[in-house]
């Protein structure tokens, strides 16, 4: 199954504003979302950024996770390699754990895939 067909799953059954696999540059690699396809790519690549600087500024090696609360939405940001991520968007504050855990199984299978 091909990323973006994972992302599209993963939106779809979390009823999702979008999720986008990105890499070290912020760069979309993959995505799918029912919000502007822009907005979903510059979002995810603020999340690079602001992931380097909490790694940089807490000077550890590995962030496993990181969730912003929006006014109106949430986004959950979680590495799969050191130079690959992946983010889902939703609007549903009361998801949040459950879309971590799916979120979190999305990670796992594009490591396997990517190594």
């Amino acid at each position: 199954m091909s990323f973006e067909s994972v992302l599209k799953n993963l939106v779809l059954n979390m009823h999702a504003k979008g999720a986008i696999m990105l890499d070290w540059e912020g760069e979309s690699v993959a995505h799918y979302g029912i919000i502007d396809e822009y907005d979903l790519k510059v979002i995810g690549a603020y999340q690079v950024i602001i992931h380097n600087f909490l790694k940089n500024i807490s000077l550890q090696e590995h962030i496993n996770f990181f969730q912003i609360k929006y006014e109106k939405m949430v986004a959950q940001f979680m590495p799969i390699t050191k130079d690959y991520f992946v983010m889902l968007i939703f609007d549903n504050k009361e998801i949040a754990s459950k879309a971590l855990y799916n979120l979190e199984k999305v990670a796992c299978d594009f490591h396997r895939k990517i190594g």
